[in-house]
């Protein structure tokens, strides 16, 4: 099996990119999903151009604040109170939001990531909807070439994890709860089909966090036991599927901890503090040793989508026991 593991929300703050940048650094992050809109967005671009064997992708979350700025798309930001001149949180369901705008902001954000980068994304978000905004996004990945809806999700929504927590205090095992059949899944576009990739993901990764207590989430919550549980069931998956999954290690600063996601989900400060412990876990010498010992290959997107091999190249460059060979 070869595996991808990404680290999102790159670019947040400088502060949460120096955790992030541990997991390149002493960790197994192979991907590097940023976005283009936040305070850390040019720390990130500049920095990566260091790091050729991460592959970089457009994380299209939106919670920061326009390239352009609020006044010449003002159909996409907040007005008024403390985020005014930030991107709404509605944006991928509201029907109000100006096309145009839209698609000139998108555009405006591929252009910051050329110029700082050097580069676009090799991977673009995947785009579920028929919103003005979900429209424009599209239409400027594909118009660029960038990759979208590449992949096929297996399972993992909220309520995938509050099924499996209500279990667990059953005393049901992960193998028992493991049921590919029962779980929400999403189709790839057709064109990439043939590269088998799937996510894995969501409600097993996250379930530890479905919790009203932040200092359960400190002293319980280790994506480790993710892989070394085998929670989603990766290793009955077959050999030939390049799997994904997405964990959102950085450091904390104030804008992280109480601005960035504006607590506009449940247990938003939970997960938050999660970010911490996501870069401790991919640094750890346990999943060090379990993904020795299933042989699993790592690999970034190129890799994946285009048959590279650049992230076992680097692997083989600095010596590394998960080196895969020849």
């Amino acid at each position: 099996m070869k595996m991808i593991i990404r680290a999102d929300d790159v670019g947040f703050t400088d502060v949460c990119n120096i955790g992030t940048f541990e997991t390149f650094d002493k960790g197994l992050s192979t991907s590097a999903d940023v976005m283009l809109d936040c305070p850390g967005t040019e720390d990130a671009l500049r920095r990566l151009r260091d790091y050729p064997w991460i592959s970089v992708g457009w994380h299209g979350h939106m919670w920061g604040s326009p390239v352009l700025g609020a006044a010449r798309v003002p159909s996409l930001v907040e007005h008024g109170g403390a985020f005014d001149g930030r991107f709404r949180t509605d944006l991928r369901k509201a029907e109000d939001v100006d096309f145009d705008e839209a698609l000139a902001e998108l555009r405006a954000q591929l252009e910051r990531c050329r110029d700082i980068l050097g580069a676009l994304p090799d991977t673009g978000a995947g785009v579920h909807g028929s919103s003005p905004f979900c429209r424009a996004f599209e239409q400027v990945q594909r118009e660029n070439g960038i990759p979208l809806n590449f992949a096929k999700r297996l399972g993992g929504d909220s309520r995938t994890g509050e099924r499996i927590l209500a279990g667990r205090e059953r005393g049901e095992t992960w193998a028992f709860l493991y049921n590919p059949a029962g779980m929400p899944s999403s189709e790839p576009a057709p064109e990439w089909v043939g590269k088998k990739i799937v996510v894995a993901d969501g409600g097993f990764a996250y379930i530890d966090l479905l919790t009203d207590s932040i200092s359960d989430v400190e002293e319980n919550y280790d994506p480790v036991l993710y892989y070394t549980e085998d929670r989603a069931g990766l290793l009955r998956l077959p050999d030939d599927v390049t799997v994904e999954q997405s964990w959102h290690p950085g450091y904390l600063d104030y804008f992280v901890y109480r601005l960035g996601e504006r607590a506009n989900r449940p247990r938003a400060r939970q997960f938050t503090v999660a970010r911490c412990q996501d870069v401790a876990a991919l640094c750890d010498p346990r999943l060090f040793d379990w993904i020795a010992e299933h042989r699993i290959e790592l690999v970034n997107f190129r890799d994946a989508l285009y048959g590279t091999c650049e992230y076992q190249t680097h692997l083989k460059a600095i010596g590394s026991p998960l080196y895969m060979g020849p």
